[in-house]
């Protein structure tokens, strides 16, 4: 028997594509996991037994964290409780510090042992898996030994989790719907006739609109790209319109969810967010008409990919008949498939 506090010796698989918008999450023991990417300071619960609130409330509607002794309250109560939230778009929005909050929260989610071993992959946008700097940054940040006490609605006390990650995998986001297209989930390639064609994905996400062509699975430099004009271009237009028009300010990280909801304080947004999805779909088919100019003769299927494609699907599918939409799990579900092939499907 090892020390009482050994880390077991099976390792665990497990995927984290850390969105601008949602931070989603995957490993061989749990389902996926599908959080907004805030993190705020600790607020307590008043009247939590309310009999008024009639909603049904999950664990990850509140989720509270200590991290070096600091606690945080992250995803959907952090946006409901900072109303002045502001949105992280940065380049490298790894620099920030949520970006550790946000791992060692999911981290904490996808293990159901007090002390773990992983093996993570996580997914980049396309240009930045050429960032040797960034990614060794990444690296560093990762590849360690992480500790977290995390409390879920309902939960009573927090539950302290000890998770050892001792290797890393950095794929391109879009890569990870290919796979989910092409593997089982044991990471055996079962769809042949699809790896062989020319396959070009645009992956709309929160802040980014990946641009990716793979000839046989071999990744076409000229053609891969990244564009800022992910949904919170949308988002930002109608946010514009909220205060230019409505005269009323609202945080970065409330748009979203009142562009959900459809209305503010009694105003229809339906026609200006109809308009945004609009416009920034022509902007998104411009790109990819652009980029992929030369590659058209060549390409064998269009595939959408992220939370984008399926919101803006009725603006694109006149102008791309034929392609595929999917939706923002393909890329973690798939990644977390080549996370299998790369450590699991050959292991004695």
């Amino acid at each position: 028997m090892g020390a009482k506090n050994a880390i077991v010796d099976s390792f665990n698989v497990q995927v984290i594509d850390d969105g601008y918008a949602d931070t989603k999450s995957r490993s061989e023991d749990t389902g996926m996991f599908i959080t907004p990417s805030y993190v705020t300071g600790w607020r307590p619960i008043y009247d939590n037994e309310s009999d008024l609130n009639e909603s049904k409330k999950s664990g990850l509607s509140r989720i509270e964290v200590e991290v070096n002794g600091s606690k945080y309250l992250v995803g959907e109560c952090a946006i409901r409780q900072d109303r002045n939230m502001q949105w992280n778009g940065a380049a490298d929005k790894h620099n920030d510090t949520s970006f550790d909050i946000l791992l060692k929260t999911h981290l904490s989610l996808m293990s159901k042992k007090p002390m773990s071993r992983v093996k993570l992959v996580m997914g980049l946008p396309v240009k930045a898996t050429l960032d040797k700097e960034r990614i060794e940054k990444m690296r560093a940040k990762v590849i360690r030994q992480h500790s977290i006490s995390m409390k879920l609605y309902g939960q009573k006390d927090f539950e302290n989790k000890i998770i050892k990650v001792e290797d890393l995998l950095i794929k391109a986001q879009p890569h990870g719907t290919l796979c989910e297209l092409i593997l089982d989930s044991k990471g055996n390639i079962i769809n042949k006739d699809m790896a062989r064609k020319v396959n070009a994905i645009s992956d709309i996400g929160g802040k980014t609109h990946n641009l990716y062509l793979v000839d046989a699975l071999e990744p076409l430099s000229d053609f891969c790209e990244t564009k800022n004009s992910g949904m919170y271009t949308a988002y930002m237009w109608v946010q514009d319109y909220i205060e230019q028009e409505l005269h009323l300010y609202v945080g970065d990280g409330q748009i979203p969810y009142i562009v959900a909801a459809g209305h503010i304080k009694g105003y229809d947004l339906t026609p200006v967010i109809e308009k945004a999805y609009k416009s920034l779909a022509r902007k998104i088919i411009l790109e990819i008409q652009t980029v992929w100019e030369n590659a058209f003769p060549f390409i064998e299927n269009i595939i959408f990919t992220g939370g984008g494609a399926s919101i803006l699907k009725p603006y694109l599918e006149d102008e791309f008949k034929n392609a595929m939409y999917l939706s923002r799990t393909q890329n973690p579900s798939g990644l977390f498939k080549q996370g299998v092939r790369k450590w699991k499907r050959n292991a004695g």
